[in-house]
């Protein structure tokens, strides 16, 4: 079975109302302090402190921790890395995981990623391998909407 993906166009989101969810790069802490994380201030996320799942019209996606030997309440996971690449492949795929449950469970709403191919992210991993976590051996839900961006990797893999 062929999988379908959506995509968004533009530059940047700025706005997120209605059934819009915009899906961020976070850390555990929700330091939402820079990057798209910054942007997720204006839609409802939390400046410290959100939580995993939708806040406001967010929904922050753990890919990098900032403080060693921090621990999330909500899962009992223990960060031990900090920095570039301290949040693991794996765990990265488990949390697009527990996204993707959020949106099946939720078919009235549409997450919009800020991710894109194009620059670099916060999180230390190259846009292809941001591609891969969110497809690779996934099924993508209709209601997830990728950066227009990453239609050359479409082609390419």
């Amino acid at each position: 079975m062929s999988q379908t993906y959506y995509f968004w166009k533009g530059d940047e989101i700025t706005s997120m109302t209605g059934n819009n969810i915009f899906v961020y790069g976070a850390n555990p802490e929700f330091k939402n302090g820079a990057g798209a994380a910054l942007t997720a201030r204006n839609f409802g996320a939390k400046p410290y402190g959100g939580g995993r799942g939708i806040v406001g019209n967010t929904y922050g996606l753990i890919t990098k921790n900032l403080t060693p030997g921090f621990l999330e309440k909500e899962t009992g996971i223990v960060y031990q890395r900090y920095g570039r690449r301290s949040v693991s492949k794996n765990m990265i795929s488990d949390n697009i995981d527990e996204l993707y449950q959020c949106a099946i469970q939720n078919p009235h709403l549409k997450f919009f990623l800020a991710f894109k191919n194009t620059g670099q992210n916060l999180n230390g991993y190259s846009n292809k391998e941001i591609w891969e976590l969110f497809t690779r051996n996934k099924t993508v839900p209709s209601n997830i909407r990728f950066h227009n961006s990453f239609r050359d990797l479409l082609v390419h893999n």
